[in-house]
């Protein structure tokens, strides 16, 4: 399988902005993450119903792309979904699948605010070294309604990078949110690069209720 924009996003001297890779990358995204057997977005979807019994909460999928996520969480039974992400043209891909209830342009390393917050929240592949920065799962956890669940991904890259498990440490130590899993897994197959998936939620969230 061709790796051409796999074999660029993980370099430290990546010669390409992200908004401009992703912007190349858009209409043969699907095709080399499939071929190369990407497998987050399945796996963060399936803790995400793990862990709510509930699919009628709003979820918001962060960094969605081209709806990769949107569809695993679709399958599961989720159907109030939004997406953000930054790239105007992974999102124009994404509406095509007519999957998401509303589709958000914006950037998660600047992002401050949105105007509604969700019960559910995934962020598969995202948060990565030249990518989302760790400071991320903060804002992550800012849209996150009180009670409500969240569930992100950390590659190998990630968890080699003390910025990024520092502050899921300082997270997890906090009195306001308690982990409830953490799994260790493939992420990309065939380039053999894998992710540990973390399960976030808010203490005392009945995940059940409506």
């Amino acid at each position: 399988m061709n790796k051409k924009f796999l074999d660029r996003i993980y370099k430290s001297d990546l010669d390409l902005s992200i908004n401009q890779l992703y912007k190349e990358w858009a209409s043969s995204y699907e095709d080399e993450l499939n071929g190369n057997k990407y497998v987050t977005p399945r796996r963060c979807a399936d803790m995400l119903m793990k862990y709510c019994s509930n699919p009628r909460i709003k979820v918001l999928d962060l960094g969605c792309g081209t709806g990769l996520s949107g569809e695993a969480l679709h399958a599961r039974g989720f159907h109030q979904i939004d997406g953000l992400d930054l790239s105007s043209e992974m999102l124009t891909l994404a509406k095509d699948k007519a999957i998401y209830s509303r589709l958000i342009n914006d950037d998660l390393n600047t992002l401050v605010k949105l105007d509604q917050k969700y019960n559910g929240m995934i962020a598969a592949g995202v948060i990565s070294p030249g990518h989302a920065n760790p400071e991320t799962i903060n804002v992550a956890l800012s849209l996150l309604q009180s009670p409500g669940i969240f569930v992100f991904s950390l590659n190998d890259h990630a968890l080699a990078d003390s910025a990024f498990i520092k502050e899921v440490e300082t997270i997890l130590s906090s009195s306001s949110v308690e982990i409830l899993e953490e799994e260790y897994g493939d992420h990309i197959i065939d380039i053999n690069l894998k992710a540990k998936i973390f399960a976030i939620r808010s203490k005392y969230w009945n995940a059940s209720t409506d």
